[in-house]
């Protein structure tokens, strides 16, 4: 393969009719007369020339010269010879930038497009049925509760659930039904009144109207018409959610196919692409490891997109528990690959990776699992250190509360583990940008392009070593 520099400089030569030896490693791009019509040509030329695909940014600012590009190359070049290496900060972010402009895609495709307008409201109604017919079993039924009276924790609550009762009461808030006091905690009733639908009829209305959501809200239907039961320990959440084939095959479908998870893998696919695009070309061997990987939905995405664009790869799925191993290997038998490529292992990502992890990954992935942790900033670290210098660790999490979530995931212990200055569970950006910072990672990113007037949820935040 060509150097990639002097193919640069003989490209820029060509469009721009200059000898080769007058593209001066520092002579700034808009001297040389490059603009925006002609540095197209030369991405091309270079793109057919070497097999890199390099990114249009390059020139956009007419300050940067041969000099930049030096740069980028020399940051990339990692321990196994992968010059223009696609886990330099450089690359990471502005393919993350390109596969963020095409959210809005990602949501059409899945499905979620319309899920704030027309799916959010019927959910948030269905939720706050749920909690007054909770608080009604629970002796306190909220259309009781004159306006401007403290509205009272209900009697008979297992005490470990306090923090979620907390989360109840955000949701009471959210709903115009109280309104928070002060700072001594009060929740104070409203005059807004009480929808007296039954949450049964709210629930079948919404599975007939939103088919593509039908089973995330199935999987609601599980726990929320037990609420009360779930909160006093009358009923057992964990057997409500795992004793049953059918509540399990909720979950993994939840994990695997819930339309916002579809989209959000879709965006971290499109990422991986760009990134390692020049892999296929190449022939350089990327190595990927994903924490928590769970029932793999989105390492099936990552797999077949690997597979389809001829990138050689060795990825190593793991979890905390080996019990999912044996249907992912199934679940992937039939990809067109070595056997040796998918490696299963054990890994909690809150304590030190173990040595034949350190510093060997290019990138690091992990879906809905990082926020299960107490704190955010030793997992985000732990993860760095699987990392070889400029490799990167990408994230789907979720950033804005659904309330759904917290009377299903929120009746688990889990759910509440964190001891890291969280309000919830559930982090905002700025949160995963300042734990990842405090891990060491020298730049976070993710999409702030707007679907439905809202940021993507779950979003894909991707965290620089270099």
């Amino acid at each position: 393969m060509e150097a990639p520099l002097e193919v640069f400089r003989s490209a820029i030569a060509a469009e721009t009719g200059l000898h080769p030896g007058a593209v001066g490693l520092n002579t700034p791009f808009e001297d040389l007369g490059v603009d925006a019509f002609t540095s197209i040509s030369i991405l091309d030329t270079v793109r057919e020339r070497t097999g890199i695909e390099f990114p249009a940014s390059l020139f956009r600012n007419g300050k940067h010269s041969l000099y930049d590009i030096q740069q980028v190359l020399n940051n990339g070049t990692t321990t196994n010879g992968h010059s223009a290496s696609s886990s330099s900060q450089y690359i990471v972010q502005e393919a993350h930038r390109e596969s963020s402009n095409r959210v809005e895609q990602f949501a059409l495709e899945a499905g979620v497009a319309d899920f704030w307008t027309k799916v959010y409201p019927d959910q948030r109604r269905l939720v706050l049925a749920y909690i007054n017919e909770a608080f009604t079993w629970l002796g306190s039924p909220l259309d009781n509760i004159s306006p401007g009276t403290a509205v009272p924790t209900p009697n008979g609550i297992l005490p470990k659930h306090s923090r979620l009762v907390k989360a109840i009461f955000d949701i009471l808030a959210d709903g115009g039904l109280v309104e928070h006091h002060g700072g001594n905690g009060q929740a104070i009733r409203t005059s807004k009144s009480i929808d007296t639908v039954p949450s049964k009829v709210l629930y079948e209305k919404l599975v007939q109207d939103y088919p593509l959501h039908a089973n995330t809200h199935r999987l609601l239907h599980i726990t929320g018409p037990q609420l009360a039961e779930c909160l006093t320990g009358a009923a057992d959440p964990i057997k409500l959610l795992f004793g049953t084939a059918t509540s399990r095959d909720l979950l993994q479908d939840f994990y695997t196919s819930a339309p916002m998870f579809v989209a959000a893998s879709k965006h971290l696919t499109a990422l991986f692409r760009r990134v390692f695009s020049q892999a296929a070309a190449t022939g350089d061997l990327i190595e990927i490891l994903e924490v928590g990987a769970g029932f793999g939905g989105t390492t099936k995405f990552v797999l077949d997109m690997l597979v389809e664009a001829g990138v050689p790869f060795r990825y190593t799925f793991t979890d905390i528990s080996p019990s999912f191993f044996s249907a992912a290997r199934k679940r992937y038998a039939g990809l067109p690959i070595p056997a040796d490529t998918i490696v299963y292992d054990v890994l909690n990502i809150e304590n030190t990776p173990p040595n034949k992890f350190l510093g060997r990954f290019h990138a690091v992935l992990s879906t809905n699992c990082i926020h299960a942790t107490k704190d955010l900033t030793v997992s985000s670290t732990n993860a760095r250190k699987l990392l070889r210098p400029g490799g990167f660790f990408s994230l789907i999490e979720f950033t804005t509360r659904l309330y759904w979530l917290d009377l299903v995931f929120g009746l688990l212990d889990g759910w509440w583990l964190f001891e890291d200055g969280r309000e919830h569970c559930l982090a905002d950006e700025s949160f995963w940008e300042a734990s990842l910072k405090a891990a060491g990672f020298k730049d976070v990113v993710w999409a702030e392009t707007l679907v439905g007037g809202k940021k993507p949820n779950p979003q894909v935040i991707a965290g620089c070593t270099e």
